[in-house]
């Protein structure tokens, strides 16, 4: 029995080395690697793996998201390898496709490995978004001179219905910025 790690990983992705040094403790003898950022990227390293197992292997991943970038194309993936007789074991999730689960327990890991999968592709753009200075979430809707007014007319005891209409905002607003 051997076993095999499988690495995807981004150009400019830190932690690779990470997942790496992780696949070579849990014993894994040959790392395949692939760089691929998109669903319909064709993956060299995981054809190759591929064509490498052998029936008794385990296949381990770090996380779901090796696998594939959308739970259709993970599900196929993990039934390949399946297919040629190995295992497939997720070290992130502690997760081996030997042990028994109950069903709330599989739709459980569905949701979780959706959400993996949803926060990888997301991750690159938010990150790209970040180093050009956007950052994400609604906008404020008052500005720091409109919140320094706001202390100031409530501090000269001006009622609060009157500041609200004053600057059009709601109580609960008026509140949340007066907490600040």
């Amino acid at each position: 029995m051997r076993w095999l790690g499988y690495l995807k990983f981004q150009l400019d992705d830190a932690e690779s080395n990470v997942h790496k040094k992780a696949l070579k403790n849990a014993g894994c003898t040959i790392i395949f690697k692939d760089s691929a950022e998109s669903l319909k990227e064709q993956r060299s390293g995981f054809d190759l793996l591929l064509s490498t197992i052998t029936k008794g292997d385990c296949v381990v991943v770090y996380d779901s998201v090796a696998l594939g970038s959308s739970l259709t194309q993970f599900l196929d993936r993990f039934n390949a390898i399946q297919a040629k007789g190995a295992d497939v074991f997720i070290l992130d999730e502690g997760i081996k496709s030997t042990s028994t689960m109950s069903f709330s327990e599989s739709m459980a890991l569905v949701s979780q490995i959706k959400e993996r999968m949803n926060e990888a592709r997301t991750k690159p753009g938010r990150n790209s978004a970040k180093a050009r200075g956007m950052m994400g979430g609604r906008p404020e809707k008052i500005s720091d001179r409109q919140t320094r007014e706001i202390k100031r007319l409530y501090l000269e005891d001006i009622p609060i219905q009157s500041i609200c209409e004053r600057l059009k905002i709601s109580r609960p607003t008026l509140y949340k910025y007066l907490k600040r």
